[in-house]
């Protein structure tokens, strides 16, 4: 038998509220949630200009 994890989704409402908490990025999707990897170091040079 195979356990079928619970999907928990999220309303744009309570990601907007939950996302600033965390220590790391995420990303918000129709109701899913997934982290966002680190950027490479060129792309943080850029952005941080």
């Amino acid at each position: 038998m195979i356990a079928n994890p619970q999907l928990y989704r999220m309303t744009p409402e309570q990601y907007l509220e939950w996302e600033p908490t965390q220590e790391i990025r995420y990303e918000y999707s129709d109701g899913e949630v997934f982290a966002m990897t680190g950027g490479s170091k060129p792309h943080n040079r850029i952005a941080l200009n």
